[in-house]
């Protein structure tokens, strides 16, 4: 029955549960400022009765349990909401640089520098022949250049000191999942469900929202304790005891498993805000900064740059300066040396579609590729779709068909002794039939007649560049029908257009089965290859597999020398093909107009009196290289003075076009239909072609009077005080179709100010986000706070309570020694 013991053990437990609250207490009171620390409490209850005859006698009171008073929704909240403000964080001060770089405050503004470039300009008009107004339009260059580079080069170092900060914040999520993971491990281990593990939960959870502060993640709890992470995409980062690492390469953050035998797999996961916080922040403000994305800031810049110096340089090449050239002068821009990838598209699934973003090329994402029905054995339709579709991605790869035309069927033979005569590209045909012929013999044997002409023109030195074109025979699997005569060009991804003429003037002529007309590359007129030329290697991403590359003819490996069949990937370099000196080769190769155009050039002898009455007519048809262009120079310069050797050389050195005229003569271009002139930096203003690369030309720098403000006349003089080229040049600044890269058209000032415009937008929309998120945020943490922090006061009021308890505790145990002394008297 319940006695003086029983009041002891009492007072007793009371004692140690009372100094157990006190040490609890006193331990909130400790972490009061401590970071992620969730307040604790003892949780008593009461010891279990013993049972007597009148009733149930309690035995006071034990501690059960610490509890952690914590909200598990309002902390997952918290973690959702804290890498909503990390990312507009990182964000906001990215865009504060950008902001800086792009600003347009007065005297340092990009507006203002051009404005004051036209300027000079039309002070040049009304003074094309003073030298200080030459100066003057060349100063004002100089400082659009200083400024764009300026420009380029602190975009650069830019997104170098936000790569550095993304890359940090990498190191910092695969840490913090190390660090997690051993504390599952730890939480696991030495947790019942009485015991929680309360501070290393605490410690645990701060991880987590730090975490959450570099990348958005999702996470539960399982039924051992411990935490699994996984990214939003799904990907895990921590499980039990066990974490992954997620890795920066190639402007994307990657999720890497390493397999049992140690092979390491990298998956893609996101490369912008999709990945939420801090990194998610800096790649959103990186990708816009990043090179070779026609679609983002640095490369809305480019295109300007590319833009104004090539309206500048086409007007400029039109024009001519106050003197004729005398001594060699040598071309700016390179036509590099190529990397040419000829994708051969699989007639058999000619009619498949690709659909959009199955393929990558260069890192940019390839559109839809509508697919169409073979036509005689050629996927001439799915080759041009796939031409449009890689051009449209803006890839660094310029794609290109081969023209190719094919005649009806020889329906009926030539009888013995009939003729035909026509010509190709102004190559005269003329073939006589043979006795017996059938439709087989006659279509192989104009073929091989039209071929023989070929060879005969191509032979004549005379005849530059070269006839690059043959016939074959249709048989049914290369484009043309069985029994028909086609016709292709020779070089690879050569649009050059294919001419017949004659061959419909006669009923007898029509049995050929060509009909006369002008062809050119198209949906109907090609040989089913897509050329993809580049100046760098060019990379395909498929999938994983060779299903989508299949049907460009690059799947099954061997397609270069690090191919590999089944992976969907290739790589291509100019070690696998390469074209040298390619016209494709300059970075304004798709403003060349070869097709039935041509540049003048005007010769003069020294004494300034002009050599030939007219202008030299070079056309560039059929060039394929830039040997191809300085051989039609020399051919053309030869054919018209008679000489063997042409009064002005052209040469190519260092895969730049050369012009070197004799001691005799002098010369001056007289305009220029091609582009030739300025793709390849010949009597052009600037050089370059980016924000990082454009200069004012050498020639000009080196000889103000080189400044092409006039023109030549029609009887090829060149006059002092001309300026209708000048005043041409002025014009461009309200040229409202000025083309940008991407498509866009507008005026250069049109372009530039919706490009500032939406960055300070971008700035401004980001500051009133994180204004609002920050809003979100603190009332979460004071909502946190109510159930999980410490507050002093209460503490306080606490430890008197607890004080108070104990105090009462003892005083029982005071209590029952005097009754045991009484009882112990008494005996």
């Amino acid at each position: 029955m319940p006695g003086i013991s029983s009041v002891l053990n009492i007072a007793k437990e009371a004692l140690l549960a009372h100094q157990l609250s006190i040490s609890v207490s006193g331990h909130n009171i400790a972490n009061v400022d401590t970071p992620g620390y969730s307040r604790q409490t003892l949780a008593l209850k009461t010891s279990v009765p013993t049972p007597e005859g009148v009733g149930f006698f309690g035995n006071g009171v034990r501690g059960e349990r610490i509890a952690r008073h914590y909200d598990q929704f309002m902390v997952q909240s918290l973690t959702d909401q804290n890498a909503v403000v990390s990312g507009l964080k990182a964000q906001q001060q990215s865009m504060r640089v950008v902001e800086t770089i792009f600003n347009e405050a007065p005297g340092l503004a990009l507006n203002d520098l051009m404005s004051s470039y036209w300027e000079s300009w039309q002070e040049l008009t009304d003074h094309p022949e003073l030298l200080s107004a030459r100066q003057n339009v060349v100063q004002q260059a100089e400082l659009i250049n200083a400024q764009l580079q300026s420009m380029s080069a602190e975009v650069i170092q830019t997104r170098h000191d936000i790569g550095i900060s993304i890359q940090s914040n990498v190191d910092n999520v695969n840490s913090l999942a190390q660090q997690i993971a051993q504390l599952n491990g730890q939480i696991s281990a030495n947790e019942t469900d009485i015991k929680k593990q309360n501070d290393l939960r605490d410690t645990r959870d701060l991880l987590l929202t730090e975490m959450s502060e570099a990348v958005e993640i999702n996470y539960f709890e399982t039924n051992t304790g411990a935490y699994t992470i996984m990214l939003t995409d799904g990907h895990t980062l921590v499980e039990n005891n066990e974490s992954w690492r997620v890795k920066w390469k190639d402007d994307k953050l990657h999720w890497l498993s390493k397999a049992a035998d140690g092979r390491e797999t990298e998956i893609p996961i996101g490369s912008g805000h999709e990945l939420g916080g801090a990194i998610g922040g800096q790649m959103e403000v990186y990708s816009h900064l990043a090179e070779d994305d026609p679609d983002n800031y640095y490369g809305r810049l480019n295109a300007l740059t590319n833009a104004f110096i090539r309206e500048v340089n086409q007007q400029h090449a039109q024009g001519v300066g106050m003197v004729r050239f005398s001594e060699q002068i040598t071309g700016s821009e390179l036509a590099v040396d190529t990397t040419l990838l000829n994708a051969d598209i699989d007639e058999t699934l000619a009619s498949t579609a690709i659909t959009a973003g199955s393929m990558e090329i260069n890192g940019r994402s390839i559109g839809r590729i509508e697919g169409s029905f073979a036509t005689e054995g050629l996927a001439m339709g799915k080759a041009y779709n796939t031409a449009t579709a890689i051009n449209d991605a803006i890839c660094g790869v310029n794609a290109k068909l081969t023209t190719q035309v094919a005649g009806d069927v020889i329906s009926t033979g030539l009888l013995a002794g009939e003729s035909v005569a026509f010509t190709i590209n102004g190559i005269d045909v003329s073939y006589t039939a043979a006795a017996n012929e059938t439709t087989t013999q006659t279509a192989n044997n104009v073929v091989g007649a039209i071929n023989s002409a070929i060879d005969v023109y191509n032979l004549d030195p005379a005849h530059s560049p070269k006839m690059t074109l043959e016939a074959v025979y249709g048989d049914g699997a290369n484009g043309g029908a069985v029994d028909s005569i086609i016709l292709r060009n020779t070089n690879q991804g050569d649009e050059s257009r294919i001419i017949i003429d004659g061959a419909e003037d006669t009923a007898l002529e029509l049995q050929l089965g060509l009909a006369d007309g002008i062809y050119v590359a198209d949906a109907t007129h090609n040989t089913g290859i897509v050329s993809m030329f580049s100046d760098e290697p060019i990379t395909i991403a498929a999938g994983t597999d060779d299903r989508y590359i299949e049907q460009l003819g690059l799947g099954g490996g061997n397609i270069s020398s690090t191919d590999d069949s089944g992976d969907g990937k290739l790589l291509f370099t100019k070690e696998d093909n390469m074209v040298a000196a390619s016209l494709q080769g300059f970075k304004y190769a798709d403003e060349l107009q070869t097709d039935g155009t041509s540049f003048k050039i005007w010769l003069y002898n020294d004494d300034d009196t002009l050599a030939l009455a007219q202008p030299v007519e070079v056309s560039i048809e059929r060039a394929y290289t830039l040997g191809d262009v300085a051989d039609a120079i020399n051919a053309a310069l030869s054919n018209a003075s008679g000489e063997s050797q042409p009064w002005v050389a052209a040469t190519v050195a260092g895969n730049k076009l050369v012009l070197t005229p004799d001691t005799s003569h002098k010369f001056a271009f007289g305009g220029d239909e091609t582009n030739l002139l300025a793709t390849a930096g010949i009597n052009t203003f600037f050089s370059g072609h980016s924000a990082n690369t454009i200069g004012v030309n050498e020639l000009i720098v080196n000889d103000l009077d080189n400044l092409a403000v006039g023109t030549v006349s029609e009887n090829g003089e060149i006059f002092q005080g001309d300026n209708s080229n000048g005043l041409l040049v002025t014009n461009i600044q309200r040229n409202e179709y000025v083309q940008f890269t991407g498509g866009i058209t507008d005026t250069l000032d049109g372009f530039y100010n919706a490009l500032v415009g939406e960055i300070g937008l971008t700035g401004k929309t980001v500051d009133r986000d994180l204004e609002f998120n920050s809003l979100v945020i603190d009332q979460m943490n004071a909502m946190r706070d109510n159930t999980s922090g410490v507050s002093l006061d209460e503490e306080m009021a606490n430890l008197i309570k607890f004080q108070h308890a104990y105090s009462a505790a003892a005083k029982l145990i005071t209590m029952s020694d005097e009754m045991l002394q009484t009882l112990l008297n008494s005996v």
